[in-house]
């Protein structure tokens, strides 16, 4: 080992130390690489470059790409969640707003994130391999299920269960956050020359005041 290759070493085991917690660190890394560079730049060694370790220094935390992948869609299940959330937290408490509040949530953060999104919901729920998606994945679902609960279930077909609301609300936000976020709209607003507004697609859902007593 040359005198050089040997200090290059120190001071990336002392950028190592420095940074206190290299898993936090390197999934940050994977978060930003995503919405700067995209889905096709994020890997194992990326992330060390950015976070400023060797490149084989995320392995002591995540075996290869696929792990820090789940590790990446945890943290971005749970973003998702707090971005329905502010936004419901800004709206009136009345259940027509607090539903179009966390669909206005939902929409964002896939516009403002579409790799990470993409990633999120095209990846295989191993939950066994992946035990962390599980919880953060229900926690963004649980947002859904907390403001379906002012839509009535007359709104649906067949509403033979509160599932059935959930998945008829969920179905139509991911389809349109979808198409908003990857830019596959077809057709435009012919005044605006924009896309359809969430709000002039939106379900005729029939608004319900729960008695949370």
């Amino acid at each position: 080992m040359t005198l050089s290759t040997l200090l290059e070493e120190i001071r990336l085991a002392d950028a190592k130390y420095h940074h206190g917690n290299l898993k936090e660190a390197l999934i940050s890394a994977g978060l930003e690489i995503l919405k700067n560079e995209g889905l096709e730049a994020l890997s194992l060694r990326a992330c060390a470059a950015r976070v400023g370790v060797s490149h084989g220094a995320p392995k002591n935390h995540f075996a290869n790409l696929s792990v820090l992948q789940a590790a990446i869609v945890a943290e971005g299940f749970r973003q998702f969640a707090a971005a329905m959330r502010t936004r419901m937290a800004d709206a009136s408490s009345q259940g027509k707003a607090q539903v179009m509040a966390a669909a206005r949530g939902y929409v964002g953060f896939a516009e403002d994130n579409p790799d990470l999104f993409r990633l999120m919901f095209s990846m295989e729920r191993q939950f066994d391999i992946y035990p962390d998606l599980l919880p953060a994945s229900q926690e963004a679902y649980a947002v859904l299920r907390d403001v379906s609960r002012y839509i009535s279930p007359e709104t649906c077909r067949h509403p033979v269960h509160r599932t059935s609301v959930e998945t008829t609300l969920w179905s139509f936000l991911h389809g349109y956050a979808s198409l908003k976020a990857n830019r596959q709209f077809y057709t435009s607003n012919r005044e605006t020359g924009k896309d359809p507004e969430l709000e002039d697609v939106f379900p005729r859902f029939e608004f319900v005041e729960p008695d949370d007593g």
